[in-house]
């Protein structure tokens, strides 16, 4: 516990002599922890409360402190901007109550005490034992199933964490009294009150050394089924660690982890240590291995080996929290890749002539410190087809079926040991077919908790067999009732080489199921074989209940081959006078076989208000141009009218009737189709998409004119006008589509002075290796990778280094487009990421 200053020094000294002065800190990228179905706590309870000691590192918007946050339950502190203090509470029906702390109320680098409140009938929050201010509220929390969370307020993709230090935190199922929570400035829980549900001291480990081998942080109550996970933590080092300083008689154990190990490896020695210094003993919990003092040797056989070391303490050190860390033992013969079969499937392939037909699979491996997944072939009769590997786990290859009847696809794939995976899939190449349904996702509920779900769909295997491909979209009502708010929505397929790319681009309506049906023909080389589908919903509330099916239509098909590249895919804001024209321009390298092309473009318009000069972008009609080879050549009047509604989707509540920029709130956004056919002969082309030339935001942060009260509402509002992009690009040929290469002309430039690279992008498991070669300066270079919300979730920085290889680790991250940024003394640039699990 960290005391007020204002207690007599005697106190303070007791206090401090009978703890240890520890903390957890959160690093503001990654960091929290969770206490998974805490809610079961204090379901049903008359009162509730939560409480901890914060140090805030710095003032930042959206700081998750604690609290649990879910669709059915809410009871959590956020900071805002300038120490501003969103406190909440939400019972399972939905009515959410709220007090707003005021500005620098988080006082910074400061060690304060909060308490939030819920008594039954009201909700309270105090700051260091003193009311700041109440609200009328009722109702309670039924939910067993949401988390508790400590530096994060969990709400499914927005990133809300917490910088700074935690200690002392409690969750109640009761309402502390007045009295009670300024009785805790001083005094520190005994473990032992009555409805005491959670108790998290935080004085685990070494301060500031290796903590590595702790994934708990436990509680003085609820006899482990409270000790909570943590999260992304370096546990090494004087940040995202457990730190302070240790009392005279506190003493801790440091266990670093013992890496993964093959069968065959030699004896090894383990090397825990106690901060006290006296001897630590081990002891083999389970697992092939044998234990003769400080040394492990393995049995041979694979298997978890788990380990305890203990410190019992003597007449000056109390004993040390037992420390257990586990390993893999594995055998690198059987410890094989894992193949994923994803095109053909086993069955009918419908091939009307017999034509190369593209193979695919996923390929991985776990424990990338032991094993690499060397080699991957198709063998088909007989017959060796080599796998290009696509850098993110996917591989494909071309095969032409000498005949119509059955074939045997064996798929192998070696590990660096030369150990063999083998999948075998059994063909049937037919020539017929008749018209044919495929559902892709049944039900996949979309709400604030959920925003991202990744299903996947069993599609037909063919080539040339369909000439229509027709999605059709059917939105319901979950328990609870639809969502009361027209979202953004998409769906992404995943290509059989690993990218992901936005199929269909939708807004839910207001409170009302629907259904709608989409051309969906263009994309057919992505709706084949075994297709992840990733469906995002940006609610906030109960949201939808999504299904999606396919219907193919047999026929001949004007070209039989095709590929997408994806040009744009992002959110751009409209009107900024400081870059009215966002969008990047590219250079397109044609495929060499490629005989036509269609540019597919959605933009919807989002923003709107006072405070955005003309009621933009929702509600502006606006007409945007993509330009090639340095003319304007297409028009886009993105403007849709909405009364009938153009799905059919009516009548709705709210404003659904209003016309709105390139949608309208229950409708799939239209796709803006533009033949880049004529294009094809030069080889290459540069494109742009320039947004309206006339349009302005004067209201806009970034203007210097905006005078807050005379031009505009408040100029500082931010909640400006933005475009929400997606533009992919179709490729058709008469056989398998060559290369078609699509470079960022700014990226280009920028690489051609620095050249850095990022690989693999997209990233199927969120890691990125950079890649700097001539950084001829030397000096800083600063690394930074930012989320659509505009926060720094990944980065490094290092000095007088001239080449610099570095991984950089976002597997914890969702899934969707990054950007990083990278400067020098050359100057700044960057590139997207796109992570695609």
């Amino acid at each position: 516990m960290k005391y007020l200053y204002a207690l007599l020094l005697v106190t303070l000294l007791a206090k401090t002599q009978a703890q240890s002065d520890q903390y957890l800190h959160f690093d503001r990228v990654d960091d929290f922890v969770e206490l998974p179905n805490a809610s079961a706590l204090i379901a049903n309870a008359p009162g509730i409360t939560m409480t901890g000691w914060f140090y805030t590192d710095q003032y930042a918007y959206g700081q998750g402190m604690m609290g649990i946050r879910g669709t059915n339950a809410g009871f959590y502190l956020i900071q805002l901007d300038n120490g501003k203090i969103e406190c909440r509470y939400q019972n399972s029906a939905g009515v959410l109550y709220e007090y707003v702390a005021p500005f620098y109320s988080v006082q910074l680098e400061t060690w304060q005490h909060f308490a939030w409140v819920f008594t039954g009938n009201k909700v309270e929050l105090y700051i260091n034992g003193v009311l700041k201010g109440s609200r009328a509220a009722g109702g309670k929390i039924t939910s067993t199933t949401t988390s508790f969370a400590l530096g994060k307020s969990i709400l499914a993709g927005f990133n809300f964490v917490y910088g700074g230090r935690m200690d002392e935190v409690t969750l109640w199922k009761k309402a502390l009294t007045a009295a009670e929570i300024k009785d805790m400035q001083t005094t520190e829980p005994t473990g032992t009150e009555p409805d005491l549900v959670v108790y998290y001291k935080m004085n685990q480990g070494v301060p500031g050394g290796d903590n590595t081998s702790l994934t708990k942080v436990i509680s003085k109550v609820g006899g482990g089924a409270a000790d909570a996970d943590l999260r992304n933590f370096a546990l090494n080092g004087p940040t995202s660690n457990f730190n302070g300083v240790l009392n005279t008689s506190f003493q801790a154990i440091t266990f670093p982890l013992v890496p993964n190990k093959l069968t065959s490896a030699a004896p090894f020695a383990l090397n825990a240590a106690a901060t006290s210094g006296l001897p630590v003993s081990y002891e083999i919990v389970s697992g092939p291995a044998t234990l003769s003092g400080n040394t492990i040797t393995l049995t041979g056989q694979p298997g978890k080996v788990t380990i305890k070391a203990s410190q019992p303490g003597d007449a000056s050190f109390k004993p040390a929290d037992d420390v257990s860390v586990s390993f893999q033992v594995l055998d690198p013969q059987t410890f094989v890749p894992d193949i994923d079969v994803r095109s053909p499937l086993a069955g009918d392939v419908f091939v009307p002539a017999l034509s190369p037909i593209q193979l695919a699979t996923i390929v991985k491996i776990d424990y990338p410190e032991l094993f690499s997944v060397q080699n991957v072939r198709f063998e088909l009769n007989g017959q060796t087809v080599a796998a290009q590997n696509h850098g993110n786990r996917h591989y494909t290859g071309w095969w032409t079926p000498p005949s119509y009847g059955a074939h045997e696809m064996k798929i192998i794939a070696t590990n660096n040991y030369g150990a063999n995976a083998v999948a075998t899939v059994s063909l049937n190449v037919v020539a017929n077919t008749g018209d044919i349904e495929a559902v892709a996702a049944t039900d996949v509920w979309l709400n604030s908790t959920d925003n991202t779900k990744v299903v996947e769909g069993q599609l037909p295997s063919f080539l040339g067999a369909f000439d229509k491909i027709t999605a059709v979209l059917q939105v319901k009502c979950p328990t609870g009732g639809c969502g009361e708010w027209d979202r953004v929505a998409s769906i992404d397929a995943k290509t059989h080489d690993g990218r992901w790319v936005e199929i269909i681009r939708y807004i839910t309506p207001y409170g009302t199921p629907c259904v709608h049906e989409m051309n969906a023909t263009d994309y057919m080389s992505l709706l084949q074989g075994k297709i992840a589908f990733r469906l995002n919903n940006g609610t906030l509330d109960n949201g939808y209940l999504f299904n999606l099916k396919f219907k193919y239509q047999a026929g001949t098909p004007a070209h039989k081959y095709s590929a997408v590249n994806v040009l744009w895919q992002k959110n751009y804001p409209f009107g900024d006078l400081k870059n009215l024209q966002p969008v990047e321009p590219l250079k397109v390298k044609w495929a060499n076989n490629a005989v036509a092309s269609t540019l597919k473009l959605v933009s919807t318009g989002h923003g709107w208000g006072d405070n955005n000069t003309g009621n933009a972008a929702e509600f502006h009609d606006d007409t945007h141009h993509v330009w090639v080879n340095g003319n304007q050549t297409f028009t886009q009047r993105n403007w849709q009218n909405c009364n009938p509604n153009p799905d059919g989707c009516n009548p709705q509540a709210g404003t659904w009737y209003f016309a709105r920029a390139g949608w309208c709130p229950g409708n799939i956004a239209p796709w803006f189709n533009f033949d880049m056919t004529p294009f094809i002969g030069g080889g290459q082309s540069d494109l742009g998409y320039r947004f309206d030339e006339d349009y302005k935001d004067l209201c806009h942060v970034n203007n210097p004119s905006c005078v807050s009260g005379v031009t505009c509402p408040d100029c500082k509002d931010g909640y400006n006008p933005f475009l929400v992009v997606a533009c992919n690009l179709i490729t058709f040929a008469d056989g398998p589509v060559g290369e078609t290469s699509v470079t960022d002309v700014n990226d280009a430039r920028f690489d051609a002075d620095l050249a850095f690279s990022v690989f693999p992008n997209p990233s199927a498991d969120g890691v990125f290796n950079f890649f700097l070669k001539n950084n001829a300066e030397g000096g800083i270079l600063e690394v930074s990778v930012i989320n659509a919300l505009g926060q720094r979730v990944a980065g490094f920085s290092t000095q007088n280094n001239q080449s610099v290889t570095h991984e950089l680790h976002l597997e914890n991250q969702p899934n969707g487009v990054y950007r990083l940024n990278v400067r020098t003394a050359k100057g700044m640039g960057s590139k997207m990421l796109l992570i695609s699990k």
